[in-house]
């Protein structure tokens, strides 16, 4: 009798395991980067660091000025063709900007495209 109550405990176990990973939306983790060019100088460097808990760090790297860094959250919709980014302002007022998502990759690069703006991953 006590293998049979255990293992009705493992399967309701399992099949709640299933349904806690199967209700989670698509998450993103890594770093993403992108060079602003003019005249073929970079001028700015972008980067988005991407945590799997939703976190978000967005840097610019000015090549003149002072360099910006800015964290926040970012969530998907739930077909995961756009991403809210979530910041807060200097007022601390919480200000989003949804975008457009894609990803892909193109020979060994993998690569995310905010808006059509295209970011390489670095690691």
């Amino acid at each position: 009798m006590k293998k049979i109550i255990s293992s009705i405990l493992v399967c309701a176990l399992l099949v709640c395991t299933l349904f806690t990973l199967a209700s989670c939306g698509k998450v993103l983790s890594g770093t993403y980067e992108r060079e602003e060019e003019i005249l073929g100088q970079v001028v700015a460097t972008t980067t988005y660091e991407f945590e799997a808990n939703g976190k978000v760090t967005v840097r610019v790297d000015l090549a003149i000025g002072e360099d910006v860094v800015k964290e926040g959250e970012y969530e998907f919709n739930k077909d995961g063709d756009k991403i809210t980014f979530t910041f807060e302002n200097e007022d601390g007022e919480l200000d989003s900007t949804t975008c457009t998502f894609t990803e892909g990759e193109e020979g060994d690069v993998k690569f995310i495209k905010l808006d059509n703006v295209k970011y390489e991953k670095v690691d």
